[in-house]
């Protein structure tokens, strides 16, 4: 597939060529004799890229090549010819793509889909499990990116570590339902004390990575109520715990979220206080498996949960 930029002189232009089966750049070339284009007269879906460089490989946004399938696959249902697709996404787009890149992709050889359960966050559908697991990555949840060497296959990863096995349970289901897939067993890590599981989700991962955007995770957990609750759920399952008396705490050291999570505990006819600091940073603490002491890295807040409201809780 070649994308022409339109060099300003006549006859001259950039191309940028892609490999057919992938979507993938492997550089740019010099027709006509116009200099080589420097990285910031790219196009905008190649500066876009962090890695984006002249001459080196890298890919397509997916989201990109997503219209693409389906505006091609469209188009042929709709009687048009290879040519006349061709022509009509490169009026759309400014791609130009060659006849064998339709042909994979309606035979169904190839598509843009391929290797990855849920394309992008604009296809994610809000829901409880999408919500709960909202809820516990912002609480002990975590993600990582395992970088390799091969530009494009990186590895993404959403996991949990906890000594609750019946939380990590209910997070590894969660997380099944969400991303289609088979539920996945935790497994216990004897050196970490706790029950593990993971999986690789790009688009999880490019939602929940830390710091998180807020606002950008309300539409999922504000969806309805019961996706609130569930959102609340899990970060109290994260965060939350009872004292000897009954009472409910929860903690977190982002008072913004901890203010978010009194809101929203509100709309359900939960009282619950305002966030106090609870442990100043700098605090010692001890690490009961290892009995090895870290100072706390940040101040810690938290809320409480009023005794009239537990039983709603």
């Amino acid at each position: 597939m070649v994308v022409d930029d339109g060099c300003m002189v006549a006859g001259q232009r950039h191309e940028y060529d892609v490999s057919s089966q992938t979507g993938e750049i492997h550089g740019w070339s010099v027709r006509g004799g116009c200099s080589r284009p420097t990285l910031e007269e790219a196009p905008e879906y190649v500066r876009m890229r962090d890695d984006a460089q002249p001459r080196r490989e890298g890919y397509l946004p997916r989201e990109l090549r997503i219209k693409l399938y389906g505006d091609v696959v469209a188009l042929r249902r709709g009687g048009l010819t290879y040519g006349g697709i061709v022509e009509e996404v490169r009026r759309r787009y400014g791609v130009r793509i060659s006849k064998s890149h339709i042909s994979y992709w309606i035979r169904g050889m190839h598509n843009p889909y391929n290797g990855r359960r849920i394309p992008s966050i604009e296809l994610l559908k809000p829901s409880e499990e999408l919500a709960y697991v909202i809820g516990v990555i912002l609480g002990d949840g975590y993600t990582y990116m395992r970088r390799r060497s091969i530009k494009g296959y990186n590895h993404a990863w959403i996991g949990l570590k906890a000594r609750d096995r019946e939380f990590v349970e209910e997070f590894a289901r969660c997380i099944a339902m969400v991303l289609g897939r088979k539920s996945m067993k935790p497994r216990y890590r004897n050196d970490v004390g706790r029950y593990v599981v993971e999986t690789q989700s790009e688009t999880l991962y490019e939602l929940l990575r830390k710091p998180v955007e807020l606002d950008r995770l309300k539409r999922y957990i504000e969806h309805c109520e019961r996706c609130v609750a569930a959102f609340i759920r899990g970060f109290a399952d994260s965060e939350g715990c009872v004292d000897k008396h009954g009472y409910i705490y929860i903690h977190n050291t982002d008072l913004r979220l901890l203010t978010y999570i009194k809101e929203l505990l509100k709309r359900l006819n939960i009282e619950s206080t305002d966030p106090k600091l609870h442990t100043r940073r700098g605090t010692v603490i001890r690490d009961p498996r290892t009995g090895k002491q870290y100072p706390r890295n940040k101040d810690c807040y938290r809320v409480y949960i009023r005794a009239r409201s537990n039983t709603n809780f």
